[in-house]
């Protein structure tokens, strides 16, 4: 394996790490979302396939290659040794001289994912999650779309088995034909959704949308928060953007950097970036020693119950594995392979995204190999094995068992091109003809200590209250890091963060982490003195996301948690990462109605569907509610008399007329009018205007 080789790109890497420097990061006014340049390029028919069936064959490579949740005593095992590494003969290819995973159910073998059948006498790679969900999401497209009502009608139909957040996002589905993205989240009963599935399940969708990595993330956005949230899904888009633009570049680093855009600045998974670019300098011919020191920078996450799946880290090494690998597949595959804590998925994420670059293509060091192992001139196949009881696999008898690899290719081919289409492209001949774009530039309005991980109440003014920057060694009122800020109410309490570059017009979200102590309403507000929109909330026993979307009426607001007036002193509310972003909001319908109106066990709308909205696109119809029934309620969502699919309603509410919020369905129409009833058996809730808004992605799930 090569060793240093890196001294070329550290003049462009000091280029862009000046950029991390958390000094010289200001506040910028927010861009629209037509701020990057549209280049048409060409890619063959044949060309795709060839870094796609590369790009998949990374992914299985990585994954027999890696090891996965070594611990060395009381703690993970980082940076293994280079000897222990060899190509596609891993923990999971059933190589035990170094590490044995572990028994699941039943027999030794088990974990042996590559495996051989005798009657064809070939070997074939068996079902995981670092795959499978990809390879799934490709008949998600093909045969149901890519709208929420498309995956939960998907993993509904196919019965889904997965770890962590795809576990339970099957479960919410199988028991409650739960829409993304509650599938996905605390309130809606997800607890692993912290964990790594939202990205190493999702982030081939970038080989869909080749040199199109706005529109990968935008699928990912849907995808992704089916089974998990928060930063999980930041890296997922990462990936993906990565992803799509490794069609259209040679050069891992420079398609890093441009995928670097993705990355919330002062977030947690740009801080790591940042951390792994000056790591690299530091040590730039110490791999070790760079790994070494970044995992031991991890932080708490809620629920997180092992911490070698924290998708932070694990960012980390796959960045640093590309860093270090200086371009090369087969390095860097060894140094994603043996980094430690998820390994076998960082490797598969590294992996996959060399073999887009370098194609799968004789001549290539990978290529013998993998054609001997796995691909076989063609004849290769994965099996989704039902057979061992080993969780990642699709259970349907609708589904496969067995399938040439080149099939799935072509599938992942069917659906580029629709989405290509879609997307403004068009195809002639064995030609296609792309609408190829950089990056969008980070739209979020992150501040120091948005996350009160300085301790300090730096960056809020408060009124009226007791507010404090409290910090505790395991996540009970804080949702990441040990840091989380409180407030207690003296008389009409508040909180806020001035901010002086908003741009009139435009709307932005909040989403933070919200938990209250005591029994009253409290409110996520926007204010400019004059004019105040809020959302409220009520009885929030444990930590659960809140979300606000407000349009800026000056270009400076104030932003952030107040007390009602009734709200007695003492009275508590704990917050913690508090994410504001410009977004992409288009009102298609506005009924402008501030009535509302009581309604007992459900409630119904026609809608009409909007002129310039297609057959099966996904919108947003928004309801203003009032809730007050004690805490958070699950309401059934039917269309035309028939199923769609369910949504979670916070408690926003202690009495019957005070406060609201507004839920977001994520909706597909049926016809031009739909009739559209939400069901919520033994509740009483109030209801307001409704809104029909043009589907956008959002940075913070």
């Amino acid at each position: 394996m090569k060793k240093g080789a890196c001294s070329f790109i550290i003049v462009a890497l000091s280029l862009v790490f000046s950029s991390c420097d958390g000094n010289t990061i200001t506040s910028t006014t927010s861009k629209d979302f037509t701020d990057v340049e549209t280049v048409e390029q060409s890619l063959s028919k044949e060309e795709y396939f060839n870094k796609t069936l590369g790009g998949l064959l990374g992914q299985f490579a990585g994954f027999l290659s890696g090891y996965e949740f070594v611990w060395s005593g009381p703690d993970p095992y980082l940076a293994m040794p280079e000897d222990w590494f060899e190509f596609l003969n891993g923990p999971y290819a059933g190589n035990y001289e170094h590490y044995f995973p572990g028994d699941y159910a039943t027999g030794d073998n088990i974990y042996d994912r590559h495996k051989y059948n005798e009657e064809t006498k070939m070997y074939e790679v068996a079902s995981d999650d670092d795959y499978h969900i990809d390879i799934f999401n490709q008949t998600i497209i093909d045969e149901f779309g890519t709208s929420s009502y498309a995956i939960k009608e998907a993993w509904k139909k196919y019965r889904v088995s997965d770890w962590g957040g795809g576990s339970d996002a099957m479960m919410l589905i199988g028991s409650y034909d739960t829409l993304a993205p509650f599938s996905g989240t605390i309130e809606g009963g997800n607890r692993y959704g912290w964990c790594t599935e939202a990205y190493i399940e999702n982030e081939t969708l970038g080989m869909n949308a080749p040199g199109m990595p706005n529109v990968a993330t935008r699928l990912i956005d849907k995808f992704a928060s089916n089974v998990g949230y928060f930063d999980s899904v930041i890296w997922a888009k990462f990936y993906g953007a990565i992803y799509s633009l490794c069609y259209f570049s040679d050069s891992i680093k420079d398609i890093m950097i441009e995928a670097s855009k993705v990355l919330p600045k002062y977030s947690r998974p740009y801080d790591i970036y940042c951390e792994c670019l000056r790591l690299y300098q530091e040590y730039p011919d110490d791999f070790a020693m760079a790994v070494k020191t970044l995992g031991n920078q991890r932080t708490p996450l809620y629920r997180i119950d092992n911490i070698q799946t924290d998708p932070n880290i694990n960012g980390g090494f796959a960045i640093l594995s590309w860093l270090y690998g200086n371009n090369d597949y087969m390095d860097s595959c060894m140094y994603s392979s043996i980094a430690g804590y998820d390994g076998d998925c960082t490797a598969a994420i590294v992996t996959g995204a060399m073999g887009i670059i370098n194609g799968f293509k004789e001549g290539n060091e990978e290529y013998q190999k993998l054609n001997d192992l796995i691909y076989y001139d063609g004849e290769g196949v994965y099996f989704n094995d039902r057979d061992s009881g080993f969780p990642p696999f699709i259970r349907s008898d609708e589904y496969f068992t067995r399938i040439k690899i080149d099939d799935i290719i072509a599938l992942y081919q069917k659906n580029f091109e629709k989405i290509l289409l879609e997307n403004g492209g068009r195809i002639e001949g064995d030609t296609y003809y792309i609408p190829t774009t950089d990056v969008y530039d980070d739209h979020s309005l992150l501040f120091e200590n948005y996350d009160a991980e300085k301790r300090t109440v730096e960056g809020f003014v408060s009124n009226n209250a007791n507010f404090l920057a409290l910090s505790e060694g395991e996540n009970v009122n804080s949702h990441s890091g040990w840091g989380y800020f409180s407030l207690e109410n003296q008389n009409q309490g508040e909180v806020y963060h001035l901010y002086d570059n908003l741009v009139v017009g435009n709307y932005y979200r909040i989403s933070t982490y919200v938990k209250t102590e005591g029994d009253f309403v409290g409110f996520l507000y926007a204010s400019d003195d004059n004019v105040e929109s809020s959302v409220s909330f009520a009885n929030v026993t444990s930590i659960i996301n809140k979300e606000f979307i407000f349009q800026a009426t000056s270009s400076t607001m104030k932003v952030g948690f107040k007390f009602a007036e009734n709200a007695p002193s003492g009275a508590k509310i704990y917050f913690d990462d508090f994410f504001v972003e410009t977004i992409d909001w288009q009102i298609l319908i506005n009924n402008k109605s501030d009535e509302y109106k009581f309604y007992s066990d459900r409630f119904n709308k026609s809608l009409t569907k909007p002129i310039d909205i297609k057959e099966d696109e996904e919108i947003i119809v928004a309801i203003d509610y009032r809730q007050y029934g004690g805490s958070s309620i699950r309401a059934t969502i039917n269309r035309n008399s028939n199923l769609f699919g369910s949504v979670m309603l916070s408690n926003t509410s202690n009495n019957s007329t005070l406060g609201s919020d507004t839920l977001y369905i994520p909706y597909v129409f049926e016809s031009d009018s739909d009739m559209l009833q939400l069901q919520f058996e033994g509740v009483r809730l109030s209801i307001g205007n409704i809104k029909l808004i043009k589907n956008t992605q959002f940075m913070f799930r």
